[in-house]
């Protein structure tokens, strides 16, 4: 009886990811953060009804998406900021890793911002909770770091995270439009890798104190 209790907690296991892997597949396909429960349904090979049976709606299952992909880059984040470096170090590494997250997973903040404006009051909370609470407390941390090593003007860590984060993610959301404004058919990694520089670039030219 134990033997087939593990093997259904198993099942019922690999079942819930594979509905949130083939979310996040889907959304990574589209340019709105949204798909149909079918649609889904079909790309996980499991029946439908699975969602609210392990997610309550589809709501839950985006929240479900949203908070493996948090888990994991915010544990990152977390690990970066302790690190024995420099704050603009930190920083760098940190914008090359919201651009590759990006090119890996072009839905999170479309998804991010479609469950804070849409979704309901406390998934708007939740999504506050797991990625811009750490986000902006590593901000925090990073620009008083760099200001008392003296590389950093002191600026607004809100506002230095706003910019940063819209930059990075701005070239992901509008990627209908890099066919006229880069003149290539899509983003690839050589373009990818220019970019994640090119913002970098921008953000220190305004960041970097005097001498």
């Amino acid at each position: 009886m134990a033997v087939k209790s593990r093997s259904d907690k198993a099942a019922k296991s690999e079942s819930r990811l594979a509905l949130i892997s083939a979310t996040a597949q889907l959304l990574s396909e589209k340019s709105i953060p949204d798909t149909s429960l079918s649609e889904i349904a079909v790309r996980s090979g499991l029946n439908s009804a699975l969602i609210k049976y392990y997610f309550g709606s589809k709501e839950g299952l985006f929240m479900a998406v949203l908070e493996r992909d948090a888990e994991a880059s915010m544990a990152a984040l977390s690990d970066l900021v302790d690190m024995p470096i420099s704050a603009d170090q930190k920083l760098k590494i940190h914008i090359k890793g919201i651009i590759n997250t990006y090119y890996r997973s072009p839905y999170i903040n479309r998804l991010i911002n479609y469950m804070i404006v849409q979704g309901q009051p406390d998934s708007a909370q939740r999504v506050a909770k797991i990625f811009v609470e750490p986000m902006i407390d590593a901000y925090r941390r990073i620009v008083s770091q760099g200001v008392e090593e003296g590389r950093f003007r002191p600026v607004d860590p809100g506002m230095l995270y706003y910019s940063t984060v819209g930059a990075c993610e701005h070239i992901f959301y509008a990627s209908y439009s890099i066919p006229t404004t880069l003149g290539i058919a899509r983003l690839t990694e050589e373009t990818k890798q220019a970019y994640a520089q090119h913002v970098i670039d921008l953000c220190f030219g305004g960041l970097l104190a005097k001498p």
